[in-house]
């Protein structure tokens, strides 16, 4: 496969994801924040601790981190298959479609979360690509370390990197 095919594969996958997150945080920041919310460019501690979260938060964060844990055996021997891939990826986004709708955070901590869940929804759109769909999930992990390093989740236990 050419290095312009693979491009071209990879704008096919990001652009309707950059689509798909710009309206999903307008409508959140609509609906719930209004002009309170800034986006937030970086993800940053609360004062250098933790943002708080909520039980909504916390229980869609752990159904997505199960989630990721279960296939990760298959996807470290290779094994796992594209249709495996393609519902776990409807699965993250189901759950982080939830924590949208229920999201009771300050603004401040709400921006912070945006990021965490666009890095999440980033990696479960390249799971549905054939070509990106281990580095989907490695994103997806990754978010969640970010998740649990700057967001107050008590019992949180970070997947271990391999």
């Amino acid at each position: 496969m050419s290095a312009l095919f693979r491009s071209l594969r990879l704008l096919a996958v990001v652009v309707p994801l950059f689509g798909f997150t710009q309206t999903a945080w307008s409508a959140l920041d609509h609906d719930q924040h209004g002009d309170q919310t800034k986006a937030a460019t970086r993800l940053t501690l609360n004062q250098g601790k933790p943002w708080a979260t909520d039980p909504p938060l916390r229980k869609g964060m752990e159904l997505i981190q199960h989630n990721i844990q279960e296939a990760l055996p298959r996807i470290h021997a290779g094994t796992q298959k594209p249709k495996q891939y393609t519902a776990l990826a409807h699965k993250l986004h189901g759950h982080v479609d939830r924590i949208i709708k229920q999201c009771k955070l300050s603004p401040e901590a709400d921006a912070q979360l945006h990021i965490v869940l666009g890095e999440i929804i980033q990696g479960a759109v390249a799971m549905q690509d054939s070509v990106l769909q281990a580095s989907g999930a490695a994103k997806v992990v990754h978010a969640l370390d970010l998740y649990g390093r700057h967001f107050d989740h008590p019992g949180w236990v970070p997947i271990p990197m391999e």
